[in-house]
């Protein structure tokens, strides 16, 4: 009977892990533009790779600073991609070299040439975080 009650509470204590609500700001460097940010919040290094299985989020650019709210996520290791959508299609338009033709930045303010590598963008999440910044370039 003991063991069987140690167990539901070690399946319950697994189960009710917390959730965790994560703010994202950008910080816009043409404000002005318009459009609508696009941000993709990653899990892993393939999703941040081809964005299937991050979490996304749309919101209208109003002003210097936008942001956005993924809620109930677990705590662990992710990686955000912004960018400034300016033309409405969805997709961050790039020159036929591969450089961003719209405004775009990356978690840890990592660098925007060649696009930031998931080691270099991650980042913990964790109870009671609350901010993730991203500069757009």
């Amino acid at each position: 009977m003991r063991l069987s009650i140690s167990i539901l509470l070690c399946a319950a204590a697994l189960t009710a892990q917390a959730q965790i609500d994560l703010k994202v700001e950008a910080i816009l460097n043409k404000p002005d533009a318009g459009g609508t940010l696009q941000v993709l919040l990653c899990p892993t290094a393939k999703a941040y790779r081809t964005g299937t299985g991050c979490a996304t989020r749309q919101v209208p650019v109003e002003g210097r600073v936008a942001s956005c709210i993924f809620e109930g996520i677990l705590p662990g290791t992710y990686a955000v991609k912004a960018f400034q959508d300016l033309n409405g299609n969805g997709e961050l338009d790039t020159s036929r070299f591969g450089w961003p033709k719209e405004p775009c930045g990356f978690s840890n303010e990592a660098p925007v040439s060649g696009g930031a590598p998931f080691r270099v963008a991650a980042f913990e999440v964790w109870e009671g975080m609350g901010t993730v910044r991203v500069v757009l370039r």
